[in-house]
């Protein structure tokens, strides 16, 4: 969704470090607050409610004294879920559109289509609409084949972590480098990598690059384990076979078919008056 920012190489991480501070500080409030009001532990695991996988419903009555309450402050958090759920889905149909407009997906002819009225890529909305939807549906019949399906996320977005920053360090330390922003037909060049305004340059940045590279790793790997040291099939941790699964049908998928249209991501270019 950085396309349609302006100022995207700014405004875009500063929005996520501001982000990322306000969301840490409010959540370790909201763990300070939570641990302060909840004396019986034993007693809200055994709660009805809890059993229903809301123990928090009994925390909020316990804190307030009444169900008047726990129910005013469940209410703000359903409606904050559906505001983080359009947002969700927003991301996703946006993400889902720019891969088919440059061609990466199947049936990219039709996903990569907006609407004219309302400049809405409809099929990518129903698309994410929908994959979510059956992907709830799974919960109905079977825990452990939801969590086998959604364990996929974790390993996903640590997986997209370690190329990125992986790629960095290896431009950072083993090529040329990375050429200064000096002119803005740099950023055109093919083969070229230049930085943006808001970068860590020096060994400062290349030690941030280790670490994250480190971390990630760690976690991906770790992500791969089960929760408990004995286990059984419905407590399996299934995260490595889901992503070998989407990693075999991404590499067939691309030797197949995806090689001949995909050419890497649309550059979209501002032209001037004086060069139309």
């Amino acid at each position: 969704m950085a396309e349609e920012v302006q100022n995207a190489s700014v405004n875009v991480p500063w929005s996520m470090l501001v982000t990322t501070l306000i969301n840490g500080a409010m959540g370790f409030g909201m763990v300070l607050a939570v641990l302060f009001v909840t004396v019986d532990i034993e007693s809200v695991l055994q709660s009805p409610v809890a059993a229903l996988g809301f123990p928090y419903i009994q925390i909020f009555r316990d804190s307030v004294g009444s169900a008047g309450g726990a129910t005013a402050m469940t209410v703000i958090l359903l409606i904050m879920t559906v505001c983080g759920a359009i947002s969700a889905l927003a991301t996703a149909s946006r993400l889902i559109w720019a891969f088919a407009r440059d061609r990466g997906l199947p049936f990219w002819r039709h996903v990569s289509k907006v609407q004219a009225g309302s400049s809405i890529p409809v099929y990518a909305v129903v698309i994410a609409s929908l994959t979510a939807c059956v992907i709830g549906l799974i919960n109905i019949g079977s825990s452990a084949a939801f969590n086998v399906v959604i364990s996929l996320s974790v390993t996903s977005l640590y997986a997209s972590y370690i190329i990125t920053e992986s790629f960095l360090l290896y431009r950072r330390c083993c090529t040329s480098g990375i050429r200064a922003r000096n002119s803005i037909d740099d950023t055109t060049e093919p083969g070229v990598l230049v930085w943006g305004p808001f970068h860590l340059p020096g060994v400062f940045g290349i030690m941030v690059n280790v670490f994250a590279v480190c971390f990630g790793v760690v976690v991906f790997v770790f992500s791969f384990f089960p929760v408990a040291y004995r286990t059984d099939a419905a407590g399996m941790n299934y995260s490595v076979l889901m992503t070998a699964a989407v990693v075999g049908f991404s590499v067939v998928y691309y030797v197949v078919w995806a090689r001949k249209e995909f050419q890497g991501p649309v550059v979209e270019v501002e032209v001037s008056g004086d060069d139309a």
